[in-house]
């Protein structure tokens, strides 16, 4: 499930008076009927000590509302997106409470829809400000919404609750899940090929064993044998590695890693093969290229190339399917 905003929250990032709620807090209401006992005894009794501090107590309270509600108002929000995730991980969003008023804040608490964990309380200093991280578990790619904040406190007394709900403006890119146990990448077939043809210098792939077949491999790569031994009830995929004694010129090169010959496999099982495919040919230092519908991706190598291609993953099929920027998002 994806986060989304709420329309009736504002995004504005200042807590004007307007937008301060508050209420009697447990603690109020048991008050309010200890003010209504002591004015009660003291008009029965006629007590002019009982109707002074019946009148006091009320003034405290008056005075608790009006400091709880200043508490909050005035306070800046901002936000900051973290780095971009893989769908099953925590996103991270640093909200950040400025403070830019003479007058400290204390105790407030920070709860967020959906967060795994959220400090319970904050103090801001005069001119200063506090940052609070939070993460929000992932499920599906593409652009995942910061969750809507509730902001409360109830200083000083504790007789009244105030609190606001902010919507931050700050979003994390969410990449496809990779694939477990991914087949290995789909020009290493082709290595293979050219490593068995008569003077090709031989001995660029070994065998190492066999696997259960996975969607995707190629047919020349079938296990016939084991299959045979099995009478046709599994299917098996020969596995293969570069030789200790491998010449460089039968070392595979790289190449493109094409969305449409996946056709076999479900939708999303296609992008999470394709996210598991870029990394692994990171890792082994193979250049790659990514053909994805109308985007052609040219085959590079490094940091920029894999953020470039996990992006167009992310956003494949989107209203932000677009030709994806060099670095981050």
């Amino acid at each position: 499930m994806r986060w989304r905003t709420i329309p009736w929250l504002p995004a504005r990032p200042w807590l004007g008076a307007q937008r301060v709620h508050i209420r009697p807090s447990r603690a109020g209401l048991a008050f309010a009927a200890l003010l209504l006992a002591l004015w009660v005894a003291a008009v029965n009794e006629r007590l002019g000590l009982g109707y002074a501090l019946t009148y006091f107590a009320a003034a405290s309270a008056i005075a608790d509302m009006l400091f709880s509600s200043r508490n909050l108002a005035g306070l800046s929000l901002a936000a900051t997106p973290g780095n971009p995730v893989f769908a099953g991980s925590h996103a991270l969003f640093t909200l950040r409470l400025i403070n830019r008023s003479t007058r400290p804040r204390h105790a407030i608490r920070l709860a967020a829809r959906g967060a795994s964990a959220v400090p319970g309380l904050a103090d801001i200093a005069a001119h200063g400000e506090t940052a609070v991280s939070i993460g929000v578990p992932t499920q599906q790619r593409g652009w995942l919404i910061a969750p809507a904040v509730r902001l409360s406190g109830s200083f000083p007394l504790g007789l009244f609750v105030a609190w606001c709900h902010w919507q931050p403006e700050a979003r994390v890119l969410v990449y496809p899940r990779p694939e477990q146990d991914a087949p290995p990448l789909p020009w290493l077939t082709g290595t293979v090929r050219q490593a068995s043809q008569p003077g090709s210098g031989g001995g660029a792939l070994e065998l190492v064993g066999v696997r259960a077949y996975q969607p995707g491999d190629a047919l020349r790569r079938l296990a016939w044998r084991q299959i045979a031994r099995h009478d046709g009830e599994h299917l098996f995929s020969k596995q293969f590695q570069p030789g200790a004694d491998a010449p460089k010129s039968a070392a595979p090169s790289g190449g493109m890693l094409d969305h449409a010959d996946l056709h076999a496999l479900a939708p999303e099982t296609r992008l999470s093969r394709l996210a598991a495919w870029v990394l692994l040919a990171e890792r082994t230092g193979l250049p790659y290229g990514l053909r994805l519908g109308v985007l052609t991706l040219a085959p590079a190598l490094g940091a920029s190339q894999r953020d470039a291609c996990l992006r167009a993953l992310a956003l494949h099929g989107s209203q932000h399917d677009l030709p994806p920027a060099q670095g981050t998002p």
